[in-house]
């Protein structure tokens, strides 16, 4: 288990990112109180890079993640 922070660490990505992803559906929950699955966090982020892919036209990039 790991916290939030260690997750958007791992991720590359910085906190806020990370709360934006936990809002999508289909995203890991923690099981207490800042308690994340990496794995899970991980598994989630590489489909959530992958549907983005397919979603953003060639050329156009999204700035945010």
């Amino acid at each position: 288990m790991a916290t939030q922070t260690e997750v958007a660490r791992h991720l590359s990505l910085t906190d806020r990112q990370l709360r934006r992803l936990q809002k999508l559906p289909g995203a890991p929950i923690s099981n207490k109180r800042g308690q994340l699955d990496l794995d899970a966090w991980r598994d989630f982020y590489i489909s959530y890079l992958r549907r983005s892919k397919n979603d953003v036209p060639d050329g156009d990039s999204e700035d945010d993640l």
